[in-house]
Formats: C-alpha cells, structure tokens, sequence
C-alpha cells in the first residue's frame, strides 16, 4: 500500500475531522470490547496496565473488539519492558570487556530498548501515544437531564 497510514475512523472523529474529508458510511462498527482484564494477561503489571489504559479507551469508543489482540500485545509489551527495565538497573551498564578490550553494554538493556520500540508501535496503533492523541478532541457523555419536577413534593 502507498503513501501514509491511513488514520482510524474513530480517531479522526475525536479529533473533530480536521480533513473535512468524507468519512466512510459503510465501514464496520465492531463490538465494544469487554472491560474486564483478559484471562491472557497473567503478569500482574500486564493486567495493571489494562485497568489503567485500556478501559478508559475502551469507554472513549477508542478500543473496540477488533482491537483486542494489539490491546494485549500493549499489556504484555509494557510488563516485559518493566521486567527488562528493571533487570538492566541492577547491572552495570557495561557487562564484558569484548576480545579486543572494547567494552559491551547491557544485553538486558538492548532487550528492553527493542521491547519498549514495540511497546511504542502497539501504542500508536491504539491511538495512546502523545502525538496520535494530540488533536483527539474528546466530548463527555451528557448526563440526562433531571425531570423538573422531581423532588418537588419530597
């Protein structure tokens, strides 16, 4: 496929439409996605992290059904990079001495570089990223309106 990405319906409905293109009228609407956390994310941090980013999108409209499987990855990408984030803190930033005397960094930092470019990628897809999300405007569900004659004999 040529040229940019193209951006999700939603996200281009958040942001109030700025293109003034025409929207498609017969894309697919998935499902909403269940808020509950997914039997998959096992990792206590994975599950956190859906509690934490993942309903609220889910409640903006901005995750769906479809979205599920990426929503995981997201999850477990950011438990991991804990994980290796961590284990990288307690050693030193340079671990070996290579043949020649050169020194050789971290291998469990290198993991969580390459694990938290991922964690990036998932989060742009999902519109979680600062710059996805700049111009998402988003409108706060009304409340209904109290009947006006309510409390009125009580």
């Amino acid at each position: 496929m040529r040229g940019r990405k193209p951006i999700p319906t939603v996200l281009k409905v958040l942001r109030g439409n700025p293109g003034q293109r025409r929207l498609n009228p017969n894309e697919p609407t998935p499902e909403p996605l269940e808020e509950a956390t997914p039997p998959e994310l096992t990792a206590p941090a994975a599950a956190a992290e859906w509690a934490r980013t993942i309903v609220p999108a889910i409640r903006r409209g901005q995750v769906t059904s479809a979205d599920r499987a990426i929503a995981i990855a997201f999850c477990t990408h950011w438990a991991h990079w804990l994980a290796e984030s961590e284990e990288a803190d307690r050693a030193p930033i340079v671990v070996l001495v290579g043949e020649h005397g050169h020194p050789v960094p971290n291998p469990a930092r290198g993991m969580a570089n390459r694990t938290y470019a991922l964690l990036r990628t998932t989060a742009a897809e999902l519109g979680l990223t600062p710059s996805s999300r700049s111009r998402v405007h988003t409108v706060i569900p009304a409340t209904p309106a109290a009947n006006k004659w309510e409390g009125l004999l009580g």
